[in-house]
């Protein structure tokens, strides 16, 4: 089965319970907004091979901008443009752990319709049970903000749990949000640290230096 059919097979058996959770799209990108400014998102991305594809969830705030600096409304936005991100993989059985590659985590679509939806059901069931338990975690911005430098620093498991991005962008991120709660002390600690750990991000410098001069 080719991508495409199996987009529109997306479209019957797996968007409408999407909809149910407050999620919308139609077949591969999904985005659900909240009133704690997080942003949900969902992408069933396919192998550019064909036969597979992967769910990949991401988290973002309404009152930042992406990686490059964008800005975008709900309605643009999409997991590549998240800051959090974390793939939902199925769980392989005890043979595969152990004799298979992680190419054998991805959903493949199968030969016949049958297959696919067989395939979708269980992308489906694994969203609503792992994928929701994921979103659950950003419900109020002191999640956020209680992350610590030193959290940062050892890479905690908490962090890794959330797919939070890397140790300078991460606290760009939670200085940026303690700025937009008027957090501004805090906000510049932050913001001093990526700035005395920059290394070769040098990108990040007028970010970083712009919070430190009492701007987002």
């Amino acid at each position: 089965m080719n991508t495409k059919d199996f987009r529109k097979l997306i479209r019957v058996y797996f968007a409408p319970k999407l909809h149910e959770v407050g999620f919308m799209g139609t077949d591969h990108h999904f985005v659900k907004t909240t009133d704690n400014h997080f942003i949900y998102t969902l992408v069933i991305q396919a192998d550019k091979s064909g036969g597979s594809c992967v769910m990949e969830m991401g988290v973002h705030l309404d009152f930042l901008p992406n990686s490059i600096g964008e800005f975008k409304s709900s309605n643009e936005i999409t997991t590549y443009d998240c800051e959090f991100r974390k793939r939902l993989n199925k769980n392989p059985n005890w043979f595969k752990r152990f004799f298979t590659v992680e190419r054998e985590r991805w959903f493949q679509y199968g030969e016949t319709e049958d297959d696919a939806i067989v395939t979708i059901h269980e992308m489906k069931q694994l969203f609503l049970h792992q994928g929701m338990t994921y979103f659950s975690q950003f419900n109020d911005l002191r999640v956020i903000t209680s992350i610590s430098l030193a959290e940062i620093i050892a890479r905690s498991k908490k962090i890794e749990n959330f797919g939070a991005p890397l140790d300078l962008r991460l606290a760009l991120l939670i200085a940026r949000t303690h700025k937009f709660l008027g957090n501004d002390r805090v906000a510049k600690e932050y913001a001093q640290w990526g700035l005395n750990n920059i290394g070769k991000a040098k990108g990040l410098i007028k970010d970083f230096e712009g919070i430190c001069r009492g701007r987002l």
